[in-house]
């Protein structure tokens, strides 16, 4: 059978022992719609609840950073890497390559969990020639596993989007919401509420309406997570676009909504799901990307430690419930931040990272605040309240014409107003970027619990998509397409000659 609504109904009405056979797939052990799932063993070692914890956006360089400044102003590393001390835990390499590209954007590294392909960037689970495939999320579903997904960013941004949603654009947040509603996800958090608001929505439907309707708990504020029924399914939206960054909201100088943490978020999702026999929760610290993309050393470290209090927060659950598999990686690295030795020395490095903790706005609201000054003085001093940085004349001569839409890079991926702040901030701080972009690093991966010895080594990320679906006896292969010039290929003849050459 062709058609993948077909295969899902059919997939929804096999017994649990049989196997159906499918065009190049095939599934297997899937419950019908609503059938207890209780009275099905698993094998030893086998997960009931799966949580894929994603950091967006990590380097390296940052994720060194974020734990040399844990160390400094919490006097403890991150549970990162106190996992990599862990013996029990298990290390690997990924690459998350697109299809197209050797640097993947999040939609397609995300996808390539969510349906074990490789896919263009910019799209959701869509190949170049504009196929549908069958997400991880609509299988898991139809076996009788509870979805859920949780982020700082748009509940409808490309990572969350990656395991559920199938539409030919990742900026298609109004569909992206709709499928929400179609495909039945018993859990979302994150921001995005224009995306579901009738006076917002292109089409003007009232799908928060249309998720009550259906008896989900509609989530707006922390007030309401606290108080959301366990018996429902739920939608949360705590902000009309994404969450604001942490660095705004401790700062004290931008007016920003009461949101819950993203610790705060896991732990509510892990409650919830805590009474299901099988369920998998995608969790997103996903502002670190944009913080980055923003050369933005301070929001990023600071969203980088609220990923790493949400790791705490699924470590506490899996002491609880051992039969958890937990996965921590990154979908890609953005700029590549690391922090720089300062002075003949070096001397003036750790003063100058010092400098993070006196940084009490995101790049984008000093923007704001700087663009609003009446002159380059006044700009200066309000540098100087947002990040304690004393710049120069020079350097705000410098900066000047980014501020106005004009200034020119060396590197053109430097050329804009937020790289130029960044740039004037790593004299600060001593964190500099390599450019606002995504970069082909390949990616750490950590994991723990029953099925983590199938982690290890170097492997590709549409690995993943197996393994979870194996977890819950299925088997699925959606078609696959090759990759474009680029991909790491075993060598050749003709190739290692022209190398030589």
């Amino acid at each position: 059978m062709n058609d993948r609504r077909q295969f899902l109904k059919t997939l929804a009405s096999a017994p649990a022992a049989s196997a159906i056979a499918v065009t190049g797939a095939t599934a297997r052990a899937a419950d019908g719609p609503g059938a207890s799932t209780a009275a099905r063993p698993l094998p030893s070692g086998i997960p009931r609840r799966i949580l894929h914890l994603v950091v967006d956006g990590m380097s390296s360089g940052l994720l060194a950073c974020a734990n040399q400044y844990s160390e400094h102003v919490r006097g403890r590393p991150l549970a990162w890497f106190r996992l990599i001390d862990q013996a029990s835990t298990r290390q690997a390499v990924m690459d998350v390559r697109s299809q197209n590209s050797l640097v993947t954007d999040s939609s397609a590294s995300s996808c390539a969990w969510g349906s074990g392909v490789r896919i263009p960037n910019g799209k959701v689970n869509q190949t170049s020639k504009g196929q549908k495939l069958v997400t991880l999320y609509e299988l898991l579903g139809q076996a009788g596993w509870k979805r859920g997904l949780v982020t700082t960013t748009e509940i409808t941004h490309a990572t969350p989007a990656g395991f559920i949603a199938c539409v030919s654009a990742r900026a298609s947040g109004d569909d992206i919401a709709t499928q929400y509603l179609e495909r039945r996800i018993d859990l979302a958090l994150g921001g995005a509420s224009n995306h579901f608001r009738g006076d917002k929505r292109k089409d003007k439907r009232d799908l928060l309406g249309d998720f009550r309707r259906l008896e989900y708990a509609v989530l707006r504020s922390p007030s309401d997570l606290a108080a959301a029924p366990a018996n429902r399914r739920w939608l949360g939206v705590f902000s009309e676009g994404h969450l604001p960054y942490v660095v705004d909201q401790q700062g004290g100088l931008t007016k920003v909504p009461a949101v819950p943490s993203l610790a705060a978020m896991t732990r509510a999702a892990l409650k919830r799901f805590a009474r299901e026999e099988r369920a998998i929760l995608q969790i997103e610290g996903g502002r670190v990307d944009h913080g980055c993309h923003s050369n933005d050393a301070a929001a990023a470290i600071h969203e980088l430690i609220a990923f790493d209090q949400a790791i705490e927060v699924c470590l506490e659950f899996q002491r609880e419930h051992p039969d958890t598999f937990i996965l921590i990686t990154t979908d890609h690295a953005t700029a590549n931040p690391g922090l720089n030795g300062l002075g003949d020395s070096y001397e003036k490095t750790n003063a100058a990272f010092h400098n993070v903790r006196k940084v009490r706005q995101s790049v984008g609201e000093i923007l704001t605040r700087l663009r609003s000054a009446a002159n380059r003085a006044e700009a200066a001093a309000r540098l100087k309240e947002s990040t304690g940085y004393e710049a120069s004349t020079r350097r705000m001569e410098t900066l000047d014409p980014f501020l106005k839409k004009k200034g020119y890079a060396l590197f053109d991926a430097f050329n804009s107003d937020t790289c130029a702040v960044g740039q004037v901030l790593a004299n600060h701080t001593g964190i500099a970027f390599t450019s606002g972009n995504h970069t082909s690093d390949y990616v750490p991966v950590l994991a723990l619990g029953p099925g983590s010895e199938r982690i290890g080594g170097f492997f590709k990320n549409t690995d993943l998509f197996a393994y979870y679906l194996d977890f819950a006896g299925l088997s699925f292969r959606n078609p696959q397409e090759p990759l474009v010039a680029g991909a790491c290929q075993a060598p050749t003849t003709e190739n290692v000659a022209e190398y030589l050459a």
